[in-house]
């Protein structure tokens, strides 16, 4: 059993022997009469996406078989990739790549060759798991509306309601990748390049490109990006290209700012929506939505030296892949990110070839997934293969210090007093972790969500100013963001030097403070603990996974032999808000910590759980009327339902009492 880096009285529960890079085939289940209160449970965790179920059957028998009908193009890559020994630098010997990644270019290599689909709605057709919502009513249907968009109106049962969702044009084929945080999209991303690449000079007929625009939501990731892609880093350092095509791989990269003119042997664009921004504060208006994406054309000198912008070097290619880095930015068929790649889409002679989105949480503003997601590897499973850190909330209910509402009237110069219990709770939590991961050669960091720039600015001060805390103003960063939760331009080098800087050893950093939510990129592995300070109230119902995300990722400091955690603490509100939905797809764990004995009356609303970051269970439905005092080992006062998903344990010594730890699978 594996130990966590951060000691409590339980073993966090792990499926002996789990290997990442093998195909799963147990998970574990909730089970009261196990020592720790889960069991191990035969067969993968069950996916609910709409296309997941029949697709990745499919792919497991086409596996089994041998890749039958596979091109010698596919065959030869997942021989080399999955099959043949490989070492790299940083890496255990031999060098694997992670299941997730396999079975997510075994799927799109098995759309595109057998399946054959170019159409969503006839994907779905064939491949949706339908069933009747009701004795009259199907799950699925599909509609038109007057201007020609085509529609999907489907039930989805974890949500228990009935959504709309805008499908793509019928001549895109357009596949999306749901894929845990830490989990290796980028590798993905590359191992796709190279797949369609080959494909396309090597397979009579391929419809596939030499051509790809990498498109990032923000400068982080962009610079992300940059460091992987940029003269094909990524492609010499990993084990992609087999030996004997090496001399065969010619790829131009093209960033965004750069005037090169794109080789006929193949390019990759790699962009990022930032550029409409810096375009307005240039006092540009883009003429239309690819110009918008693809930035103004170069001026008039250096039109007349031949240069071209790069919506014209775009345009004059004669097909193109779209890799969609952190595709929840686009599920919104009116936002302009999207109505920028459809334009590009109609621009090009045949169309994009492919349109591949990949990304934690690929829904819509609805909180539904996009209906064309065809692989889906959960957070849960992500926590089961030991590929990112085990997300736990922090509550700290029992002790009757804590206010039972969160504060109103905060005011910049009154918040550090309004908020001053979940901070001292925070900054305790980060100082257990310190003591720990000093031992190891490391710094853990603390991460606090603000609802406003000047909150932010105010709580940095507060801690820094607050000796029992025992920070200095130079361990303490603030980073601002805007509206969106983009890094405004003032902070973008601080946050790009953090970025880069944090998780050096050298590193001064131990707290940082921003508006939520820092966007996907600005991930610091040393986020050890995290404390948000309001709800969430943005009209995306974007789930917990993408705010706690910014801490998933595993130190690699830290020996793979032990468990590493990322401790949630916040407000009631906060954490209530960070269950979405009513019941658990999957068991939930619960840690009672602290010390003596625990006993309390329950009230409505106590009770919350953290589903892997994306499901949970809250005990806002328990009956006052079912309200009693509970000994410290016995359930919670729930429902028979809620009971079902919500599994007490006995409490751990090393945490301060009145502290409650949930850990949750989905």
């Amino acid at each position: 059993m594996a130990k966590s880096v951060i000691a409590y009285d339980k073993d966090l529960p792990e499926i002996p022997g789990r290997r990442p890079w093998e195909k799963p085939t147990q998970h574990l289940i909730k089970d009261e009469s196990a020592p720790t209160g889960w069991a191990v449970a035969e067969g993968r965790r069950p996916s609910k996406l709409l296309l997941v179920p029949k697709i990745r059957e499919h792919v497991d028998a086409w596996r089994a078989g041998g890749y039958q009908g596979a091109s010698d193009v596919t065959r030869r890559l997942f021989e080399y990739w999955f099959e043949e020994d490989h070492e790299v630098h940083g890496f255990g010997v031999p060098f694997r790549y992670w299941f997730c990644q396999r079975e997510a270019i075994e799927t799109l290599a098995w759309l595109v060759e057998i399946a054959g689909q170019r159409d969503v709605q006839k994907l779905i057709e064939t491949y949706a798991t339908k069933f009747k919502k009701d004795l009259l009513t199907d799950n699925i249907t599909f509609q038109t509306t007057m201007d020609g968009r085509r529609q999907l109106r489907r039930y989805v049962p974890e949500l228990d309601r009935e959504g709309v969702q805008d499908l793509p044009p019928e001549n895109l084929r357009r596949f999306a990748f749901k894929m845990a945080t830490g989990s290796g999209k980028t590798w993905v991303m590359a191992m796709a390049i190279v797949w369609a690449r080959f494909h396309k000079q090597r397979v009579p007929g391929s419809e596939l490109s030499t051509n790809f625009l990498i498109v990032a939501p923000n400068v982080i990731v962009y610079q992300r990006l940059e460091k992987d892609f940029a003269a094909n880093r990524l492609f010499y350092e990993l084990p992609l290209i087999p030996p004997e095509w090496r001399g065969a791989f010619s790829q131009k990269v093209i960033l965004r700012g750069e005037a090169t003119e794109p080789d006929p042997s193949g390019n990759l664009f790699l962009t990022n929506i930032q550029q409409l921004y810096e375009s307005r504060d240039q006092e540009w208006t883009p003429q239309n939505a690819i110009e918008a994406l693809l930035g103004k054309k170069p001026a008039k000198d250096l039109a007349a030296s031949g240069q071209r912008s790069m919506l014209e070097r775009v345009k004059s290619l004669k097909d193109l892949i779209v890799l969609n880095d952190e595709a929840h930015h686009v599920h919104d068929d009116d936002l302009a990110w999207n109505q920028s790649l459809l334009a590009i889409h109609r621009a090009l002679p045949k169309g994009l070839a492919l349109w591949l989105d990949f990304s934690a949480t690929p829904k819509d503003q609805n909180g539904m997934y996009f209906p064309w997601t065809v692989c889906d590897y959960p957070l849960a499973q992500a926590v089961e293969d030991r590929i990112v850190k085990a997300p736990l909330i922090v509550t700290k209910e029992d002790d009757p210090k804590q206010p039972k509402n969160d504060p109103d009237g905060v005011t910049a110069d009154n918040i550090g007093e309004k908020y001053g219990y979940w901070l001292r709770a925070a900054v305790q939590r980060w100082k257990e972790h310190y003591k720990v991961y000093k031992q190891l050669g490391t710094r853990p960091v603390l991460f606090i969500m603000a609802e406003k720039n000047v909150y932010a600015d105010a709580i940095g001060e507060y801690l820094w100013k607050t000796k029992e805390f025992g920070f200095k103003e130079s361990e303490v960063l603030v980073i601002h963001t805007d509206a969106a939760g983009e890094i405004t331009k003032n902070d973008l080098d601080k946050a790009r030097e953090a970025a880069r800087d944090i998780d050096k050893a050298q590193s001064k950093v131990k707290a940082i403070v921003s508006v939520m939510m820092l966007r996907e990129g600005w991930d610091v592995r040393n986020v050890t603990v995290v404390l948000g300070l309001r709800p969430f109230t943005a009209k995306a119902e974007i789930l917990p996974e993408q705010v706690i995300g910014r801490g998933l990722r595993l130190m690699t400091q830290v020996s793979p032999d032990r468990t590493q955690t990322l401790e949630v603490l916040g407000t009631r509100n906060l954490l209530s808000a960070a269950q979405p939905q009513p019941k658990a797809r999957g068991p939930v764990m619960a840690f009672v910590p602290g010390f003596g004995a625990l006993s309390r009356r329950a009230e409505r609303g106590d009770f919350v759980a953290h589903g892997g970051g994306e499901i949970g269970i809250n005990a806002r439905t328990a009956s006052r009327q079912q309200s009693r005092t509970i000994p410290q080992k016995s359930t919670p006062c729930l429902s028979p339902r809620e009971r079902e998903n919500i599994i007490p344990v006995p409490d751990a010594p090393r945490c301060r009492p009145s502290h409650r730890v949930w850990l949750g699978h989905q």
